[in-house]
């Protein structure tokens, strides 16, 4: 019965009893791991502070003979993402990434890189808010991560760079054509985002976050990481829903 130490950042958690709970990490170490925090809604437990979601911590945890669900033996808070100055803005768009890492980060199977990702993003809104241009950062590098992301340097089909053109596409072949060779099929995108998916590679979150020029890019950018979301998970994200509805309302979606 080896214990096992990691730093995780909280996805979400579930009632298991009166007493317990269950805590879906993301762990640098192990990949999406979940565990039984025995006791941790009693009100004298040490614990239950440092579990609640988006929270980054030290935890251990072990697996006992025949059990299916990871029992956690102590966990040490870090840092809390979601602390008494949040804004609701940055409450969703948090929310909504961690449905994304909940949904694209395999159980017992690490993912380092992903992991950085989570925390320089989280880092980045807590300090300059949760903004679009934030998600789309985050989007793009989890899709790309995860595979998902085709190259859109150049088209599919005849090899012309479409950088500066623009280009078609098709998110169900993972393709993007010039417009001879898609013959107007396909989601349309533009110059000024077609350059963004070229430039995401080379900057920070905030560097990202703070572009000048992103607003004409954004319209194109999110019809296009939603797609191939939607397509990859074979759903929608409600937590979307309510962060852009948010945006909507504080007229800060672009940036």
């Amino acid at each position: 019965m080896p214990i096992l130490e990691a730093e995780a950042v909280v996805l979400r958690s579930y009632s298991l009893s009166d007493a317990d709970r269950i805590v879906v990490l993301a762990t640098r170490e192990y990949g999406k791991v979940r565990v039984v925090g025995q006791g941790v809604k009693k009100p004298k437990s040490r614990m239950a502070g440092c579990l609640e979601p988006l929270t980054h911590i030290r935890a251990k945890f072990f697996l006992r003979e025949g059990a299916e669900l990871w029992r956690l033996r102590q966990c040490e808070g870090i840092h809390s993402y979601l602390g008494s100055k949040l804004s609701l803005r940055q409450f969703y768009g948090f929310s909504y990434i961690a449905e994304l890492v909940h949904e694209y980060l395999e159980d017992h199977n690490p993912n380092p890189p992903l992991f950085r990702l989570l925390l320089s993003v989280l880092a980045t809104g807590e300090e300059r808010g949760c903004s679009e241009a934030l998600v789309r950062y985050f989007e793009l590098w989890l899709l790309r991560l995860c595979g998902l992301l085709p190259d859109y340097r150049s088209c599919s089909n005849c090899g012309r760079v479409v950088v500066q053109t623009g280009f078609y596409a098709a998110a169900e072949r993972g393709e993007g054509c010039c417009e001879d060779c898609a013959g107007g099929k396909g989601l349309r995108i533009r110059p000024a985002a077609a350059k963004f998916l070229q430039s995401y590679q080379h900057m920070s979150p905030l560097e990202f976050a703070e572009a000048p020029g992103y607003a004409p890019a954004a319209p194109d950018l999110e019809k296009l990481t939603l797609r191939l979301i939607e397509r990859s998970l074979e759903k929608t994200l409600k937590s979307y829903s309510h962060l852009r509805q948010t945006w909507r309302e504080d007229g800060t979606q672009a940036g």
